[in-house]
């Protein structure tokens, strides 16, 4: 009797486990208020260094002249923040001033390359142990 119980459950959580994930923004939607499916992509940059000051205003306008900008022409958005992150060796809790690049951009393998190479270009000249990334797949109309 619980066999007969258990085998309905089992054959309806495995059919869920095939069910497909939706894409996100886009569909008929989107098309009809002009827009398109697009990835909003904000990158997450410390500007903390040890051993020395801050990157510099200077240091992150150059920054953006020569490695952001050429990668996505069309624009971004971008703002200054205060970023906290817990340090693995000491279980600290550190704060740092930081900023955000919002970028929305085509969902395409090259798209994912110049952000790689965004995020690569930051901590080797900057020396961090990472550049935050987070992904949103939206609807944009410009």
């Amino acid at each position: 009797m619980r066999l007969s119980l258990l085998c309905p459950l089992f054959c309806a959580l495995l059919l869920s486990a095939c069910a497909t994930v939706p894409e996100g923004a886009g569909g008929a939607l989107c098309t009809q208020a002009g827009g398109s499916s697009q990835l909003q992509a904000e990158l997450l940059f410390g500007r903390d260094i040890n051993g020395r000051g801050p990157v510099s205003d200077a240091e992150r306008a150059g920054f953006m002249a020569e490695v952001v900008t050429p990668r996505f022409p069309d624009g971004l958005t971008t703002w200054d923040s205060r970023g906290q992150w817990r340090d693995a060796a000491s279980g600290k809790t550190i704060q740092e001033d930081s900023f955000v690049i919002r970028i929305v951009a085509a969902a395409t393998p090259e798209t994912l390359t110049r952000l790689a190479q965004i995020r690569s270009a930051y901590t080797s000249q900057f020396h961090q142990d990472s550049v935050g990334l987070l992904f949103t797949p939206i609807c944009a109309s410009f």
